[in-house]
């Protein structure tokens, strides 16, 4: 007899409870064929991610780490390790920015967003490689950002995306011989609560941002997590992509035009 649940992928994602991570979460549940592992550093989104799932929330494990610890990073091995014995994919979408330029940020929010940015990537996906090793197809999808190559908003997210990207390249050369993909999405502005959660805006002053951003769009708008994002996000995951490595895909709504 064979076993169904054998033949979905167990991926997880990081900063699943919001943002492009959640709505990777909600797009992944719609195709039914994945175990999703969510991952965020505490509850405070918990409530509302399950707000949103509604009965899809029982369907998702959902974990709490901080992926800038070493600490945390084997715990959630050690967790993973013992559920499901393997990873088939690996999208690391958690993610802070704090605006400002080398005037105005301070050394507390570069080294933030740093670790979080780019070190937690790092950190995490060396952690669970042995775990990848054992997957079927296996992926990581790192979430960049067109920040990687235009500089402007904050001079510590922008140089940690651009890290990203590099970090992606030399991942995807190295991890081949695994038969691990890594590739990077590199999207434009996507309405997600990072701004309001930064401080850098109130939900009114980000809407109205938001609003004004759209004339700067070919395509009208800017993106939607789930609509826009999570589908390219399940291509690099899927078996789709088995010869595509070290890749960036930009998703931009033609912004970079």
């Amino acid at each position: 007899m064979i076993n169904k649940e054998k033949k979905r992928k167990v991926i997880l994602i990081t900063g699943g409870t919001s943002g492009i991570g959640f709505g990777t979460v909600e797009y992944l549940l719609e195709q039914g064929s994945y175990e999703i592992i969510s991952l965020s550093r505490g509850d405070k989104n918990l409530s509302l991610a399950k707000e949103k799932l509604g009965e899809n929330f029982s369907k998702v494990t959902f974990l709490q780490g901080d992926i800038s610890s070493k600490e945390d990073c084997e715990r959630i091995f050690d967790e993973i390790e013992a559920q499901y014995q393997r990873l088939d994919g690996l999208v690391n979408s958690a993610g802070i920015i704090k605006l400002g330029g080398m005037e105005e940020q301070t050394l507390e929010e570069w080294n933030n967003s740093i670790n979080i940015n780019l070190t937690g990537i790092f950190l995490l996906t060396k952690t669970l490689l042995p775990l990848l090793k054992k997957g079927n197809n296996p992926s990581v999808v790192n979430i960049s950002s067109m920040s990687s190559e235009r500089a402007g908003g904050s001079i510590a997210y922008c140089a940690s995306k651009a890290g990203v990207d590099m970090l992606t390249k030399y991942m995807g050369q190295e991890l081949g011989k695994y038969n691990i993909r890594v590739n990077s999405v590199n999207p434009a502005a996507v309405y997600t609560n990072i701004y309001v959660a930064s401080g850098d805006y109130t939900q009114e002053g980000y809407d109205k941002w938001s609003e004004d951003k759209k004339k700067l769009y070919p395509l009208g708008r800017i993106g939607d997590a789930k609509k826009d994002i999570a589908p390219t996000i399940e291509f690099l995951l899927s078996d789709k992509s088995l010869w595509t490595t070290g890749a960036i895909y930009l998703v931009d709504g033609g912004k970079s035009v």
